[in-house]
Protein backbone atom coordinates (compact mmCIF):
# COMPACT_ATOMS: atom_id res chain seq x y z
CA UNK A 1 0.00 0.00 0.00
CA UNK A 2 2.69 2.35 0.95
CA UNK A 3 3.63 2.34 -2.51
CA UNK A 4 0.44 2.68 -4.21
CA UNK A 5 -0.52 5.85 -2.70
CA UNK A 6 0.86 8.99 -2.89
CA UNK A 7 1.67 10.33 0.96
CA UNK A 8 -0.29 13.91 0.25
CA UNK A 9 -3.82 11.47 -0.37
CA UNK A 10 -1.93 9.58 3.15
CA UNK A 11 -1.95 12.95 5.11
CA UNK A 12 -5.32 13.89 3.86
CA UNK A 13 -7.05 10.62 4.60
CA UNK A 14 -5.16 9.86 7.96
CA UNK A 15 -6.04 13.71 8.69
CA UNK A 16 -9.89 13.32 7.39
CA UNK A 17 -9.83 9.82 9.26
CA UNK A 18 -8.80 11.98 12.64
CA UNK A 19 -12.07 14.29 12.63
CA UNK A 20 -14.43 11.67 11.38
CA UNK A 21 -13.52 9.52 14.02
CA UNK A 22 -11.70 10.92 17.04
CA UNK A 23 -11.65 7.95 19.46
CA UNK A 24 -9.27 6.38 17.01
CA UNK A 25 -6.13 7.94 17.83
CA UNK A 26 -4.39 9.97 20.62
CA UNK A 27 -2.69 12.43 17.79
CA UNK A 28 -4.47 15.74 17.00
CA UNK A 29 -4.84 15.99 13.01
CA UNK A 30 -3.01 18.85 12.34
CA UNK A 31 0.50 17.05 13.63
CA UNK A 32 -0.24 14.64 10.89
CA UNK A 33 1.37 16.77 8.14
CA UNK A 34 4.37 16.56 9.96
CA UNK A 35 4.77 12.65 10.03
CA UNK A 36 6.73 10.63 6.80
CA UNK A 37 5.12 7.82 5.48
CA UNK A 38 5.80 4.85 7.74
CA UNK A 39 4.75 6.66 10.57
CA UNK A 40 1.45 8.16 9.42
CA UNK A 41 1.03 4.05 8.10
CA UNK A 42 2.06 3.02 11.76
CA UNK A 43 -0.91 5.76 12.93
CA UNK A 44 -3.63 4.12 10.34
CA UNK A 45 -2.38 0.81 11.42
CA UNK A 46 -2.96 1.79 14.99
CA UNK A 47 -6.55 3.25 13.81
CA UNK A 48 -7.68 0.17 12.03
CA UNK A 49 -7.01 -2.11 14.96
CA UNK A 50 -8.67 0.29 17.49
CA UNK A 51 -11.86 0.36 15.20
CA UNK A 52 -12.00 -3.44 15.18
CA UNK A 53 -13.13 -3.60 18.80
CA UNK A 54 -15.00 -0.65 18.25
CA UNK A 55 -18.98 -1.39 18.31
CA UNK A 56 -20.44 1.43 15.75
CA UNK A 57 -23.38 3.31 16.55
CA UNK A 58 -27.13 3.12 14.37
CA UNK A 59 -26.35 6.36 13.02
CA UNK A 60 -22.66 5.78 11.37
CA UNK A 61 -23.27 4.32 8.04
CA UNK A 62 -19.66 3.75 7.28
CA UNK A 63 -17.18 1.83 9.81
CA UNK A 64 -13.48 3.38 10.14
CA UNK A 65 -11.78 0.89 8.11
CA UNK A 66 -14.35 1.41 5.40
CA UNK A 67 -13.70 4.85 5.86
CA UNK A 68 -10.27 4.64 5.38
CA UNK A 69 -10.50 2.06 2.45
CA UNK A 70 -12.43 4.43 0.33
CA UNK A 71 -10.05 7.89 1.28
CA UNK A 72 -7.40 5.72 0.21
CA UNK A 73 -8.50 3.86 -2.77
CA UNK A 74 -11.62 5.70 -4.22
CA UNK A 75 -14.22 3.57 -6.32
CA UNK A 76 -15.00 5.52 -9.54
CA UNK A 77 -18.09 4.64 -11.12
CA UNK A 78 -17.52 4.09 -14.86
CA UNK A 79 -19.06 7.38 -16.94
CA UNK A 80 -20.56 5.49 -19.20
CA UNK A 81 -22.77 3.17 -16.68
CA UNK A 82 -26.63 3.02 -17.68
CA UNK A 83 -29.27 2.72 -15.18
CA UNK A 84 -30.79 -0.24 -15.22
CA UNK A 85 -33.68 0.81 -17.18
CA UNK A 86 -31.63 1.69 -20.04
CA UNK A 87 -29.79 -1.66 -19.78
CA UNK A 88 -33.42 -3.49 -19.85
CA UNK A 89 -34.43 -1.88 -23.17
CA UNK A 90 -31.47 -2.49 -24.61
CA UNK A 91 -31.35 -5.87 -23.67
CA UNK A 92 -34.82 -6.16 -24.49
CA UNK A 93 -33.96 -4.63 -28.26
CA UNK A 94 -30.67 -6.76 -28.47
CA UNK A 95 -31.91 -9.56 -27.68
CA UNK A 96 -34.58 -9.42 -30.38
CA UNK A 97 -31.88 -8.67 -33.00
CA UNK A 98 -30.19 -11.92 -31.99
CA UNK A 99 -33.12 -14.24 -31.72
CA UNK A 100 -33.78 -12.58 -35.09
CA UNK A 101 -30.36 -12.98 -36.61
CA UNK A 102 -29.58 -16.97 -35.16
CA UNK A 103 -32.96 -18.14 -36.02
CA UNK A 104 -33.11 -16.66 -39.51
CA UNK A 105 -29.42 -17.90 -40.66
CA UNK A 106 -30.18 -21.53 -39.31
CA UNK A 107 -33.60 -21.55 -41.02
CA UNK A 108 -31.65 -20.27 -44.11
CA UNK A 109 -28.75 -22.80 -44.08
CA UNK A 110 -31.25 -25.89 -42.95
CA UNK A 111 -33.72 -24.86 -46.08
CA UNK A 112 -30.34 -24.78 -48.84
CA UNK A 113 -29.29 -28.08 -47.59
CA UNK A 114 -32.35 -29.85 -46.99
CA UNK A 115 -33.68 -29.17 -50.00
CA UNK A 116 -30.63 -29.31 -52.42
CA UNK A 117 -30.11 -32.46 -54.53
CA UNK A 118 -27.52 -35.08 -52.92
CA UNK A 119 -25.91 -34.86 -56.97
CA UNK A 120 -25.93 -31.01 -56.84
CA UNK A 121 -21.66 -29.75 -57.53
CA UNK A 122 -21.33 -26.49 -54.24
CA UNK A 123 -20.48 -23.88 -57.09
CA UNK A 124 -24.21 -24.65 -58.63
CA UNK A 125 -25.82 -23.63 -54.68
CA UNK A 126 -27.01 -19.98 -54.80
CA UNK A 127 -23.76 -18.46 -54.14
CA UNK A 128 -25.59 -15.89 -51.18
CA UNK A 129 -26.36 -18.32 -48.84
CA UNK A 130 -22.70 -19.55 -48.18
CA UNK A 131 -22.59 -15.77 -46.63
CA UNK A 132 -24.90 -17.59 -43.60
CA UNK A 133 -21.93 -19.59 -42.07
CA UNK A 134 -20.15 -16.37 -41.29
CA UNK A 135 -23.37 -14.24 -40.36
CA UNK A 136 -24.47 -17.22 -37.91
CA UNK A 137 -20.99 -17.39 -36.45
CA UNK A 138 -20.66 -14.19 -35.88
CA UNK A 139 -24.25 -13.26 -34.23
CA UNK A 140 -24.34 -16.41 -31.99
CA UNK A 141 -20.17 -16.42 -30.88
CA UNK A 142 -19.40 -12.78 -31.23
CA UNK A 143 -22.30 -10.66 -30.48
CA UNK A 144 -24.02 -11.80 -27.50
CA UNK A 145 -20.67 -11.44 -25.81
CA UNK A 146 -19.73 -8.41 -26.59
CA UNK A 147 -22.85 -7.13 -26.02
CA UNK A 148 -22.12 -8.14 -22.38
CA UNK A 149 -19.07 -6.53 -22.44
CA UNK A 150 -20.78 -2.93 -24.00
CA UNK A 151 -23.63 -2.88 -21.23
CA UNK A 152 -21.28 -3.49 -18.26
CA UNK A 153 -18.23 -2.02 -19.40
CA UNK A 154 -16.51 -4.92 -18.08
CA UNK A 155 -15.72 -8.39 -19.85
CA UNK A 156 -16.34 -11.37 -17.40
CA UNK A 157 -15.32 -14.46 -19.89
CA UNK A 158 -11.40 -14.25 -19.46
CA UNK A 159 -8.56 -13.75 -21.93
CA UNK A 160 -8.76 -16.58 -24.11
CA UNK A 161 -12.14 -16.34 -24.72
CA UNK A 162 -11.25 -12.47 -25.49
CA UNK A 163 -9.05 -13.38 -27.90
CA UNK A 164 -11.33 -16.33 -29.63
CA UNK A 165 -13.83 -13.88 -29.85
CA UNK A 166 -12.00 -11.35 -31.58
CA UNK A 167 -10.59 -14.02 -34.28
CA UNK A 168 -14.19 -14.67 -34.97
CA UNK A 169 -14.91 -11.49 -35.69
CA UNK A 170 -12.46 -10.78 -37.76
CA UNK A 171 -13.09 -14.12 -39.45
CA UNK A 172 -16.37 -13.90 -39.90
CA UNK A 173 -16.31 -10.20 -41.03
CA UNK A 174 -13.51 -11.17 -43.73
CA UNK A 175 -15.58 -14.73 -45.04
CA UNK A 176 -18.35 -12.34 -45.87
CA UNK A 177 -16.86 -10.01 -47.82
CA UNK A 178 -14.77 -12.32 -49.97
CA UNK A 179 -17.82 -14.18 -50.41
CA UNK A 180 -19.23 -11.14 -51.38
CA UNK A 181 -16.07 -10.97 -53.98
CA UNK A 182 -16.73 -13.88 -55.11
CA UNK A 183 -20.08 -13.46 -55.95
CA UNK A 184 -19.45 -10.49 -58.14
CA UNK A 185 -16.57 -12.10 -59.56
CA UNK A 186 -18.96 -15.00 -60.39
CA UNK A 187 -21.61 -12.53 -61.89
CA UNK A 188 -19.10 -10.61 -63.40
CA UNK A 189 -18.03 -13.83 -65.42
Amino acid sequence: MSDTVELERLVNCTQATILRYPWSTEYNSSVIGEFNRTEILDVLGEMITLGRSHVPREDEPVTLREFITECLFPTTKSPYELPWQQKMAWGVVFGAMLLVAITGNCIVLWIVLGNSPPDAHRHELLPAESERGPDLLMSSLNCSFNFIFMLNSDWPFGAVYCTINNFMANMSVASSVFTLVAISLDRCV
